[in-house]
């Protein structure tokens, strides 16, 4: 039952994400120019790494979770 739910739901985005994007004819206005001096991944390796830490220490919490409940 699980797995027909998922694929159900599964369909259902995609179908709806596929729906949205044929939606637009006209590609969207550009937003607002950067500001001059500043670039898109100026801090893009620091965000990298607590993504990384973010992710250990959530696998970690699982584990923990994961072993107690044994």
């Amino acid at each position: 039952m699980k797995i027909t739910k998922t694929i159900f739901i599964a369909c259902c985005i995609v179908l709806l994400n596929v729906s949205n994007a044929f939606a637009y004819d006209d590609p969207p206005e550009p937003g607002p120019p950067a500001p001059p001096g500043v670039s898109i991944d100026q801090n893009l390796v620091i965000l990298a790494g607590f993504a990384v830490l973010f992710g250990i220490y959530v696998i970690y919490k699982y584990n923990l979770i994961k072993k107690a409940s044994i």
